[in-house]
C-alpha cells in the first residue's frame, strides 16, 4: 500500500501533530508528496524509512509537517535543520543518491489570492489554494548533490570526546582541536547560553518568602591573580576583556566598562606581557573599519578564570548559607 496516495489523511495527521491547520502544513505535505515521489521512496514510514534523509531550512510550520509526512526527526538523525530561514527542503535518497531541493515559489502567495478571491477569509482561501494549485504554481525544484559524512549518519555515535575545559561529552566529532586540547564548541567559540553567579542560581532556587525575607544580609567574594605579589587578572580586566569580545572594540568596551580609552589599552598591554600571552588582535581603520578581537589564547584563559572564580563563589556561598540562613518571613517575629 502506498502511504502517501491519500493528501487529506496526511494532512490531517500532520494538523494533529503540529496542533492547527495553517497553509506552512499544507505546503510542508505538498513539498514532502512532491520531493520524495521525485527521489521514489513511497514508504517513508514503512520500507523505505531507512533510505532517506531531508534537509529543512526553515524552524516553522512546513517543517513539522514534513516530519509528519515523512517520519524524519532530529533525534534519529534523518533530518537536519539548517538555519537558512527558506521554505525549502532537500529530500535524499540514500540507496540511489537522488537528491532533489525543492523551495516554496516567491509567487504563490500572490497566486494564492486569484483563487478564491471572493471569499471573506483570507487564511481559510490561502489553505484552499494552497491545495488546489500545481505543483509548479508552488514550488521551484533542482536535483543536488549532498555529500554526507559517515558521523552525520543516522546509527550509534562514531565518536564520543570529553572537553578539557567543561568535562561535558562530545559526540559524533563535533569536537574542536586547539592548541593540543579537545575542547567543545561552546568552550571553543562561544555558545548561545552564558552561564549565571553562583549567587544568582541560589536566588533562582530560594522560595519567594525566602528571597523577601527581613534578611537583607549578603556576601561578597573577590578573587584576582597575581605574578611576583603584583596583581594582573580580576573582575575588572575580566570584564574588560569581555567587553572587547562583545563590542569588538577597544574603545566601546572601554565606554562599556566607563573606562578611558588610554587605560584600557594600558591594561591589556599590561595583562599581555606579564601573562606572557597575545589577548586583543587589533585591525587598523580602513574602508570597512578598524576593530579588536579577543584571540583564541584570551578565549581559553577567560574560561580558565571563570572556572576558579565560580568555584570560589560556590565555596563562598555554601559558608555564608550555612552560618547565616535565611529567617522566611512567616517566620519573623518583632
Amino acid at each position: 500500500m502506498n502511504m502517501l496516495s491519500d493528501f487529506e489523511a496526511l494532512l490531517k495527521e500532520s494538523t494533529r501533530v503540529h496542533g492547527h491547520l495553517c497553509p506552512g502544513q499544507v505546503l510542508g505535505v505538498r513539498m514532502s508528496l512532491l520531493g520524495l515521489d521525485k527521489i521514489g521512496v513511497t514508504e517513508p514510514r514503512g520500507i523505505d524509512r531507512k533510505k532517506i534523509i531531508i534537509f529543512v531550512e526553515m524552524d516553522r510550520c512546513a517543517t513539522d509537517a514534513i516530519q509528519s509526512v515523512t517520519g524524519c526527526s532530529l533525534g534519529h538523525r534523518t533530518m537536519k535543520f539548517l538555519d537558512y530561514g527558506k521554505m525549502a527542503a532537500t529530500f535524499v535518497n540514500l540507496i540511489s543518491g537522488k537528491a532533489i531541493r525543492v523551495s516554496a515559489r516567491e509567487d504563490a502567495r500572490a497566486k494564492a489570492k486569484q483563487y478564491f478571491a471572493g471569499s471573506g477569509n483570507k487564511y481559510e482561501a490561502q489553505i484552499a489554494a494552497y491545495k488546489a494549485m500545481s505543483d509548479q504554481e508552488l514550488f521551484n525544484w533542482q536535483w543536488v548533490q549532498v555529500t554526507i559524512d559517515p558521523q552525520d549518519m543516522p546509527g550509534r555515535p562514531l565518536g564520543r570526546v570529553q572537553c578539557e575545559l567543561c568535562g561535558e561529552n562530545v559526540l559524533d566529532m563535533r569536537e574542536v582541536k586547539m592548541d593540543g586540547h579537545f575542547l567543545c564548541r561552546p568552550c571553543a567559540e562561544g555558545g548561545y547560553y552564558k552561564a549565571v553567579s553562583n549567587v544568582e542560581q541560589k536566588k533562582f532556587l530560594l522560595p519567594i518568602a525566602m528571597r523577601n525575607s527581613h534578611n537583607a544580609m549578603t556576601i561578597r567574594s573577590k578573587v584576582w591573580l597575581e605574578i611576583d605579589g603584583e596583581p594582573v587578572f580580576g573582575r575588572g580586566r575580566r570584564l574588560l576583556l569581555e567587553a572587547v569580545d562583545t563590542h569588538g572594540s577597544i574603545n566601546m568596551a572601554a565606554k562599556a566598562v566607563s573606562m578611558s580609552y588610554k587605560k584600557a589599552w594600558s591594561h591589556i598591554k599590561i595583562m599581555e606581557e606579564r601573562l606572557g600571552i597575545k589577548l586583543v588582535d587589533c585591525r587598523a581603520g580602513g574602508k570597512n573599519g578598524g576593530g579588536a578581537n579577543l584571540t583564541a589564547e584570551a578565549k581559553a584563559f577567560l574560561r580558565r578564570y571563570a572556572s576558579i572564580e565560580n568555584g570560589i563563589d560556590e565555596f563562598v556561598d555554601d559558608r555564608f548559607v550555612r552560618n547565616f540562613p535565611v529567617i522566611p518571613v512567616n517566620q519573623v517575629t518583632d
